[in-house]
């Protein structure tokens, strides 16, 4: 794998020739200019263009020279407050082999991918010895301490923190449904959980969380005592995904086009209103009965089967917000889309993966461009003789994060209906 580092740019040095007339005479000066003569204003550009790509080249940037970290923005002290140092391409990679985030032989160690150039980073993160990961809405990771079940967002690259109030008030309420917790803090079900995160003028944060067990959302901001919860409920939220700050949800009913719904984050003239104001219908969708959710490429795709599961579908949402007739996309460029509970997109060929293995157990990818299926790698994933059998391909981890239990508790994914995972270390 390619690497790239800063010291080949700090050290290079640009040589220009200038012509300039002198007594009637062309005479030739050389002109030598270094990278620290940039202009301030191109800097400034280059720098929010190589921010936009990722987070790591960013770092990079800032670290060719002292006059270019001087000029541009420190993510330290800024990582959760400010967006654009929300490290969206990455994602925590699940270990396998029942390393969870915490376990003894990790060393306090995280590995992360980025799943636009396969770059994997590691970072110190002994939080995990006393805290559980619910979510990570933008790579920023959502815990929740053992002891109080007090919440916190925390960038693992910074090591900024927000923090927010304990479950408790939350728990208190669901209890009373009977769906949501059997004990003061059971976190096998409360790991069932969507999380959109948004930051406003005056550098705010606000988590937005969709409950699926118990079909409701509640939401908390930096420097609130409680949380608050919706006094309506809606299916679907099994599938919800953040983009932007709000959560998108498919509506499905039998016979009837599925409705797209969204929820935006309370602002400070909604907040009182938020808790009773429903969903809102965004679009309709009728040429897929069950159509799921997926961010590619920075916008949202919808993405489900015919009526007869004949034929694979992918329409841009943008499309059907026009109101006008959306023709399927034959092309998501150099995507792949993993389909689950969690779907994500990762940088690969333009394909689609849904995670509901056939009865042969073998998982398989459907080419937008052909209309071809074909197997996407070894192993039985319906296999009823236990857990997946190593060794595990990269594809085996990237499925095992588009589902959450297996995500956190360091096994790979399976629907061997008799495996557990859930690892009883987090459960303490």
């Amino acid at each position: 794998m390619a690497t790239v580092g800063a010291s080949t740019a700090t050290n290079q040095v640009e040589q220009a020739v200038c012509v300039h007339s002198s007594s009637g005479r062309d005479t030739q000066q050389t002109c030598v200019l270094s990278w620290e003569s940039l202009n301030a204003d191109m800097l400034e550009l280059i720098a929010e263009r190589v921010l936009s790509s990722d987070l790591l080249h960013y770092v990079w940037f800032r670290a060719v020279c002292k006059k270019w970290r001087a000029a541009t923005p420190c993510p330290l002290g800024h990582g959760v407050v400010d967006p654009r140092f929300h490290p969206r391409q990455w994602m925590m990679f699940p270990e396998g082999n029942g390393l969870h985030p915490g376990h003894a032989a990790l060393g306090g160690y995280i590995r992360f991918l980025n799943i636009d150039t396969g770059i994997f980073i590691r970072v110190h993160l002994p939080c995990f010895e006393d805290h559980s990961v619910l979510d990570c809405p933008d790579c920023l990771l959502l815990l929740q301490r053992k002891k109080d079940a007090a919440i916190c967002l925390l960038h693992p690259f910074t090591g900024d923190v927000a923090e927010f109030p304990p479950l408790a008030s939350l728990c208190l309420y669901m209890s009373k449904f009977g769906s949501f917790l059997h004990g003061p803090y059971d976190l096998r079900r409360l790991r069932m959980v969507h999380a959109a995160v948004s930051v406003h003028v005056g550098g705010s944060v606000t988590i937005m969380l969709a409950l699926s067990h118990a079909e409701r959302m509640a939401y908390a901001s930096t420097g609130d005592k409680h949380w608050t919860h919706t006094s309506w409920m809606m299916c679907g939220m099994r599938t919800a995904l953040p983009f932007r700050g709000s959560l998108y949800m498919v509506r499905s009913s039998k016979n009837k086009p599925s409705h797209i719904m969204r929820v935006d984050p309370p602002d400070s003239s909604s907040s009182s209103s938020w808790p009773s104001t429903p969903p809102q219908m965004i679009a309709t969708c009728s040429a897929m009965p069950k159509p799921y959710l997926v961010e590619c490429d920075s916008e949202l795709l919808l993405v489900g089967y015919t009526h007869r599961k004949s034929r694979l579908l992918v329409f841009r949402l943008s499309d059907l917000l026009l109101g006008v007739v959306a023709m399927p996309l034959t092309s998501i460029g150099d995507h792949t889309l993993f389909i689950g509970t969690w779907s994500m997109s990762v940088n690969s060929r333009n394909s689609v993966t849904f995670l509901s293995p056939p009865n042969n157990g073998q998982l398989q990818q459907y080419d937008l461009g052909r209309g071809t299926w074909s197997p996407l790698c070894d192993g039985n994933f319906r296999s009823a003789c236990g857990p997946m059998p190593r060794p595990y391909s990269l594809v085996h981890h990237i499925v095992s994060c588009c589902q959450r239990l297996y995500w956190i508790s360091g096994h790979i994914w399976t629907r061997h209906h008799h495996s557990d995972p859930c690892c009883p270390r987090l459960l303490q």
